[in-house]
């Protein structure tokens, strides 16, 4: 139940700091549209889908995929569990890369706190990579390292 009230609860301080003015709700909107966009090649991988009812939840984007992640500690996940949610970061990194759209995320914030933009796009390699900006409070960011470096290894792999 405690992990239901976190949820909601980050999502609620999500959509509160998402109105703060109108340039921030475009590029909020904008942001929350890829985070939840499910490429069009990627599926979740259902044959080797473990057994969990929390992977009954929609993870067929980087949302939902980062949510699942992040609590991962909470829900008790398993070896087994977690290297198949490793399985589909890779796999959505590869499905949105394939459409045209590679995509890298940053950690930012801590001490120093967010950026104003949190998506933009850079030049990598000749390729336009759009860079997803998670924004962390000074003690969350670790709970997302290993999702933010398997999806980062993904990306950067296919870009050389």
């Amino acid at each position: 139940m405690k992990i239901y009230l976190r949820l909601v609860l980050l999502l609620t301080c999500l959509h509160i700091s998402a109105q703060e003015d109108t340039t921030g709700i475009r590029i909020d909107t904008v942001y929350n549209n890829l985070l939840n966009k499910t490429p069009k090649g990627f599926r979740i991988n259902e044959a080797s889908k473990p057994k969990n009812r929390y992977f009954e939840f929609n993870m067929n984007s980087i949302g939902g995929l980062e949510t699942i992640y992040g609590f991962q500690k909470e829900l008790k996940l398993n070896a087994i569990e977690i290297n198949w949610l490793n399985e589909q970061i890779d796999q959505i990194a590869l499905a949105f890369y394939l459409e045209g759209k590679p995509i890298l995320i940053r950690a930012v914030g801590g001490y120093d706190g967010c950026p104003d933009e949190n998506i933009y796009t850079e030049k990598i390699k000749a390729s336009n990579v759009t860079i997803l900006n998670f924004c962390f409070t000074c003690t969350d960011s670790r709970k997302l390292d290993d999702f933010i470096s398997v999806f980062n290894n993904r990306t950067n792999s296919l870009l050389r």
